[in-house]
């Protein structure tokens, strides 16, 4: 029942906006007409004439335009408020609700600017609360504006529009951190290397080192073989 006059409502608008554009053409057609006509009379002054004429014809325009963008705001609402709705608890979330959120938008502006973006970086750069962020990805999620996927250990989350590739998900990951990256192509080109040598390399700290290492054994990019007293590394093929 709320659908339908809702959208009785929405063309009720359609069938405004059409007679008011209709009727600005026929109003704006007899106004140069008239000023045609005027053109072409012995007796036409230009400077009062012109400016008897122009000046009502811009403010009919003014008036036409804005009234026309006032209408297709108040359809686009309409539109909104026709969708589908969630229900949260004994509450109705629409579209409008959704987006009204500065946090929601925040995470939507994060999620479309860095598709796969998981979720400790999401909660890094839009300053929430875990659970603030939980419920708001929840709601973003139920209402089919985004879309998670799990690799690894790791929930990524991409536009509705966006398709998963796990590969190019893992070359955007490494290509985040130059030092992930380098310890990549090092442990590429010198399979069996140990942690100790790629520190030397690189100037870096063990620990450092390690940091990057569990990182990328994480991903399933390395892999470590241990031979006597040293841990060997190697690249896994994809």
């Amino acid at each position: 029942m709320r659908n339908n006059t809702l959208e009785k409502k929405v063309n009720y608008l359609y069938v405004l906006k059409s007679l008011l554009i209709i009727f600005s053409l026929i109003l704006l057609i007899v106004i140069l007409v008239q000023l045609i006509d005027l053109y072409e009379e012995p007796t036409f002054r230009s400077g009062e004439s012109l400016e008897s004429i122009l000046i009502p014809l811009l403010i009919t325009a003014i008036l036409s335009i804005s009234t026309l963008t006032i209408l297709t705001l108040k359809e686009y609402q309409s539109y909104i408020r026709r969708r589908s709705y969630i229900q949260k608890s004994n509450s109705y979330l629409t579209l409008t609700d959704i987006f009204e959120n500065e946090n929601r938008l925040s995470i939507l502006n994060q999620i479309l600017r860095n598709p796969g973006i998981h979720h400790n970086e999401l909660l890094r750069n839009c300053d929430l609360q875990k659970g603030q962020l939980q419920w708001h990805l929840d709601v973003l999620l139920k209402y089919n504006i985004i879309k998670k996927e799990k690799y690894g250990q790791y929930t990524i989350y991409f536009p509705i529009t966006t398709s998963f590739d796990a590969n190019e998900y893992l070359e955007n990951l490494i290509a985040k951190s130059k030092t992930t990256s380098e310890i990549l192509y090092i442990i590429k080109e010198n399979p069996g290397i140990n942690s100790s040598e790629i520190s030397r390399i690189l100037s870096l700290s063990r620990n450092t080192i390690k940091y990057h290492i569990d990182k990328l054994s994480k991903e399933n990019l390395i892999k470590s073989t241990r031979r006597g007293h040293k841990i060997e590394l190697y690249p896994i093929s994809q």
